[in-house]
């Protein structure tokens, strides 16, 4: 279970009140909670939050998580936080990093969608291709032209000049 030390705001429109809760991080802001820690009312001028630090600890030790802005507002009243546990490292085997092979050539292999950074960048080398094949296309196009003007006009003759009216 993913539990979070998190605020639950209760009070009524224009004078907030907030619970410190232990709550299952994938529950709405007013959900069901795991257990009520402490209080908070920001409206209060002198000691306006109230915290149990030996349940906030007992948590912690059980793998909860304390959300950022409660920890915010904790340093800010003097609350020292506790020190997250140590995880054993000498228990486990060391890991190595290596991805298992894909398969073999030829295998069907399982579809995997692409990122949003490689789906740019296949986009960008289209559009790269189609503008070098289209300006390949204009310059085609030019010459046939130019060849099809030269065509109709012999090159050796030039227009004669019409006499002048008097």
């Amino acid at each position: 279970m993913a539990v979070r030390i998190r605020l639950s705001r209760f009070g009524r429109l224009h004078r907030p009140y907030f619970r410190i809760i232990a709550i299952d991080k994938r529950r709405h802001r007013e959900g069901e909670a795991n257990e009520i820690l402490g209080s908070y009312d920001p409206l209060l001028k002198d000691k306006n939050i109230q915290v149990d630090m030996d349940k906030v600890q007992a948590w912690i030790v059980r793998g909860a998580q304390v959300s950022t802005g409660l920890s915010n507002l904790l340093k800010f009243h003097g609350y020292q936080l506790p020190a997250k546990p140590a995880k054993a490292k000498a228990d486990k085997a060391p890991t190595s990093k290596k991805k298992a092979p894909a398969g073999k050539k030829g295998e069907k292999q399982a579809w995997v969608a692409p990122s949003r950074r490689a789906v740019r960048k296949h986009a960008a080398k289209l559009k790269g291709e189609r503008k070098v094949t289209t300006e390949a296309a204009k310059a085609k196009h030019a010459a046939a032209k130019a060849a099809k003007a030269a065509e109709e006009k012999p090159a050796g003759e030039t227009p004669a000049a019409e006499p002048a009216k008097t």
